[in-house]
């Protein structure tokens, strides 16, 4: 993860101040480096208090934040010894947030360690100059800028961390791989990546059930099919793949059992089905029109994330024997399905996908959805 880290804008001055801004939109990422600052923390200080602070914590009726909480932390070390480990969270910049770190900045003292988790900031904060904490008190409409600039001139630092691209995404989760104490495949690790579309909570997620699991070694592609078969994300491929190939009964089984499950019904499911769905449905197109040959169209599959197996030989099957009909309905009512489900009607967008589920083992429920 470190590699991650050091990749990405890390603004750090030399200095004694322990205060750690992490800013990112990626929650797994501060995770990650707020548990290596904690570990560091409780190895300078192993005798501190662990203290946790959230932006409600200092909110008051006015403008002007409630700091005595903080204040006496930073001012008072106490009678039975004053070390302090300090994690705040805040969902927002704003001027709540601004004046808690002018507070920090102007009371801070040796012993105590900060850690800061902060949403994604522009990265124009990374650039700003350490400055010396004026006497005065700030004006309030210059205080984002000014708080963290008192920060790096203390010492403290500023990190923005980016998620990994998709070109660094398989290395992200080989390194997680490893952390867990075994490997993944070339093709398990596309299936991961294409189950969860670059979200690094869900892969993690999935990396620590398969930890929990007695196999080690090297993970495969049917390793996963085993653990992911019941999770939401697994069905919208087999569903693709089911009406993709004509087993209409199947697909409706598939259906059923993602829109009827507790993980938040046809609103939870529908984009990701969806989503899947129109890319196969493009991907056919293609491979019809320029009638490419099975490794060509293999090659375009496996770019756009079309990984399983199953799904590929659907895909190829598809594009060779649909009739030009079912595949124009199809296309029509996956745009029927999309509208529907803009306008928060689930429930028929789901009802037409069951059309489609029929029509592919009975053509005469396109006339069905003609009518619809």
């Amino acid at each position: 993860m470190a590699q991650f880290v050091k990749a990405v804008v890390i603004v750090m001055n030399e200095g004694k101040a322990n205060i750690y801004l992490i800013s990112s939109d990626e929650p797994l990422l501060k995770k990650d480096r707020s548990d290596e600052l904690c570990a560091i923390a409780r190895k300078l200080l192993p005798d501190a208090q662990y203290l946790i602070f959230a932006s409600e914590d200092f909110k008051s009726a006015g403008p002007q934040a409630n700091l005595s909480r903080i204040e006496n932390e930073l001012r008072d070390p106490g009678l039975f010894g004053g070390d302090r480990i300090i994690k705040l969270y805040f969902k927002d910049y704003d001027s709540t947030a601004a004046q808690v770190l002018d507070c920090i900045a102007r009371y801070f003292r040796p012993g105590v360690f900060v850690i800061v988790d902060l949403p994604r900031l522009n990265s124009s904060f990374a650039k700003l100059a350490p400055r010396p904490i004026p006497d005065k008190p700030t004006k309030r409409n210059e205080l984002k800028n000014a708080a963290i600039s008192y920060i790096k001139g203390l010492g403290g630092s500023l990190e923005i961390i980016y998620p990994p691209s998709p070109a660094q995404l398989p290395r992200f989760i080989g390194e997680r791989c490893l952390k867990h104490g075994f490997s993944i495949e070339p093709q398990a690790l596309q299936m991961l990546c294409a189950l969860n579309e670059g979200n690094l909570t869900a892969i993690d997620q999935a990396l620590q059930i398969m930890d929990l699991n007695t196999k080690k070694g090297i993970i495969t592609q049917a390793d996963l099919s085993v653990y992911f078969v019941e999770d939401s994300r697994f069905s919208a491929f087999e569903f693709a793949e089911a009406l993709l190939s004509g087993q209409g009964t199947r697909a409706l089984n598939i259906l059923h059992s993602v829109m009827s499950s507790q993980a938040g019904g046809a609103n939870a499911h529908l984009p990701l089905i969806l989503s899947r769905l129109d890319s196969c449905l493009n991907l056919i197109c293609k491979i019809k029109q320029q009638q490419l040959p099975d490794p060509r169209a293999n090659s375009m599959l496996q770019a756009a994330g079309i990984v399983t197996p199953a799904l590929k030989r659907a895909c190829l099957q598809a594009a060779r024997n649909m009739p030009e009909n079912l595949l124009s309905f199809l296309i029509k009512s996956l745009k029927d399905c999309a509208l529907l489900h803009s306008h928060f009607k689930g429930d028929e967008a789901v009802a037409l996908l069951q059309t489609m589920s029929a029509a592919v083992c009975n053509f005469g429920a396109m006339a069905y959805g003609a009518r619809s």
